[in-house]
């Protein structure tokens, strides 16, 4: 596993320790408390993994990043047009969705672009845009593409947790892993964000834990 991973994974117990040992504090959020489970319980998955003899398979990773680079190559054929029908409309909501660039979608974690991609094709199925697409030529079937290559990614790139397990289990690298994981205490933090109000202290622990610690080098840390 290369140095950043084992970085990234060291990062990881350090939540998964500061979360167990704050367990009744945090159960004041049911969110984050169910969270904070999910992420214990996928590093000690991991860690037990690591200590096996995984196959280092790219499979997965391969197929979701295939996946992702075919979307990002016809979604401006969709983009285009409707951010042209959202200025028109006065749409707001659609045209800020509209006008995000292929360097925006592509920084986008793999839920939050499919995510994106499927509210995108949604609002494109509505009765009142239909017949604005066909003026431009998008009908149904033009779009086919599209809706193939988000249903490709979305199958590449299944739920975090059901990759952790998935993965765990066919004995995949342990980088996939991590980066699965990481998926998952992203989600953690965004729980965790209600204790600002709730308990402070508790959140500033938290943000402390989250840390990333570097351990080559100047021993630096950041936010990962």
């Amino acid at each position: 596993m290369d140095k950043t991973r084992e970085d990234q994974l060291v990062m990881c117990g350090q939540v998964v320790d500061y979360v167990t040992e704050n367990s009744d504090a945090i159960a004041a959020s049911e969110a984050a408390a169910e969270q904070a489970t999910a992420v214990a319980d996928d590093y000690a998955q991991i860690k037990g993994a690591r200590g096996g003899t995984a196959k280092r398979t790219k499979r997965l990773t391969v197929e979701a990043k295939e996946a992702k680079k075919m979307l990002l190559e016809l979604l401006p054929a969709l983009l285009g047009p409707l951010s042209r029908i959202a200025a028109r409309l006065q749409d707001n909501a659609l045209l800020a969705s509209a006008t995000l660039s292929g360097k925006q979608l592509r920084k986008l974690r793999p839920l939050a672009f499919a995510g994106v991609a499927e509210a995108l094709l949604a609002r494109a199925a509505q009765p009142d845009m239909v017949p604005e697409l066909a003026k431009q030529g998008l009908t149904a079937k033009a779009l086919k593409p599209l809706h193939e290559a988000l249903a490709a990614f979305k199958t590449a790139q299944p739920a975090t947790r059901k990759t952790i397990n998935e993965r765990v289990v066919a004995g995949a690298a342990l980088e996939e892993l991590v980066d699965a994981l990481l998926d998952e205490v992203r989600q953690l933090d965004a729980d965790m964000k209600a204790f600002k109000l709730l308990n402070r202290e508790l959140y500033n622990g938290y943000t402390q834990a989250r840390k990333l610690v570097t351990t080559g080098g100047r021993g630096r840390t950041e936010a990962v």
